[in-house]
């Protein structure tokens, strides 16, 4: 999951604008991982799994230091998530699918649900 390490610091440099809660977050969400890598391999979408672990970890730290963004207060974390990656990070959809362990469908779906959602709010 090193690998990752430069793009999941990205998303949470996003969300939490702060350089040392970001290399926190993405640290415990790391170790986490590390801890319990052999159940996260066994499941059908560890990318997912990772992905989703990172946003808990994330939007807890953004919550209890006050600093919880827009998009994540008025969507779904999924659509939110799928935005900042998209147009906030730049990423391709591809790429922001791949990180997010889902299928690019599901990307563009949420990115469809977001842009709805904020139209409407």
């Amino acid at each position: 999951m090193q690998l990752y390490g430069p793009r999941y610091r990205q998303y949470a440099r996003a969300r939490l604008a702060d350089e040392r809660l970001c290399a926190e977050a993405v640290e415990q969400a790391l170790d986490y991982l590390a801890d319990g890598w052999d159940a996260v391999l066994r499941c059908p979408q560890p990318m997912a799994v990772c992905w989703v672990l990172l946003r808990q970890v994330v939007s807890d730290r953004c919550r209890r230091a006050d600093r919880t963004d827009r998009l994540h207060r008025s969507l779904p974390d999924p659509a939110a998530d799928a935005a900042v990656l998209r147009y906030r990070l730049g990423l391709e959809l591809k790429s922001a699918a791949h990180l997010m362990g889902v299928e690019e469908w599901a990307v563009r779906a949420d990115l469809r649900a977001a842009a709805r959602m904020l139209d409407r709010g």
